[in-house]
C-alpha cells in the first residue's frame, strides 16, 4: 500500500509541477513576444537607415557628376569665346591647355628641394634621447656604466689598514730619504 501511495503522490506532484510550469510560461511568453517585436523593429530601422545612406551617396554622386559636367561646359564656353573674341591665340591656347593636367613630378616641390636651397648647418638638430659621449667612454646603456668610479672607491676602502705595518713602512721611508 505504501508503494501505491508513493506513486500517487509522485504523479500528483508532477501534475502540479506541470500546471505551475505552464502558468509561468504563459506569463513570460508576453515578454518574449515584445522582445521579438522590438528586435524586428530595430532590424527594420537599420534597414531604413542603410537605404537612406545609399540614397544620399547616390544623390551626392549624381550632383558631383552634374557639377563636373557644368564646369566642363563653362570651360569650353570660355575657351571658345577666347578664341573667337581675342586676336591673340594665347588666351585660347592657355584655356585649352588647362584642360590637360599640367603638373608633372618635376613641378611638385619636395622637402629635399627645400633643404638643398638652405645650408645644412642652419637646420636645427632633432632632440637626442641619450647623453653625448666621446669615443672611449662607456655608453649609458652599457653593463659597466658608472661602475669604474664605484670600483675605485671600493678598492680604496677595502685596502687593509695594518697599524703595525704602517709606522714601519713610514720609518723605512724616512731612513731611505736620509740616506739619499
Amino acid at each position: 500500500m505504501e508503494a501505491s501511495n508513493a506513486w500517487t503522490l509522485a504523479l500528483v506532484g508532477a501534475a502540479i509541477g506541470l500546471v505551475i510550469g505552464y502558468l509561468l510560461g504563459r506569463i513570460g511568453g508576453g515578454k518574449q513576444d515584445t522582445l521579438k517585436q522590438e528586435l524586428n523593429d530595430a532590424h527594420a530601422e537599420l534597414a531604413r537607415y542603410k537605404e537612406q545612406v545609399n540614397e544620399h551617396f547616390e544623390t551626392t554622386a549624381e550632383l558631383v557628376n552634374g557639377l563636373t559636367e557644368q564646369y566642363r561646359q563653362v570651360h569650353q564656353h570660355l575657351a571658345a569665346g577666347a578664341q573667337t573674341l581675342c586676336n591673340d591665340q594665347r588666351p585660347g591656347e592657355s584655356l585649352q591647355a588647362s584642360l590637360q593636367p599640367r603638373i608633372s613630378k618635376q613641378d611638385i616641390p619636395t622637402v629635399t628641394d627645400a633643404l638643398e636651397n638652405e645650408d645644412a648647418e642652419e637646420q636645427p638638430q632633432p632632440p637626442r634621447d641619450y647623453a653625448p659621449k666621446s669615443g672611449d667612454e662607456e655608453g649609458t646603456l652599457s653593463d659597466t656604466y658608472g661602475l669604474k668610479k664605484k670600483q675605485e672607491e671600493e678598492e680604496e676602502v677595502q685596502a687593509p689598514a695594518d697599524p703595525a705595518a704602517a709606522p714601519a713602512s713610514e720609518e723605512e721611508d724616512t731612513k731611505e730619504r736620509k740616506r739619499d
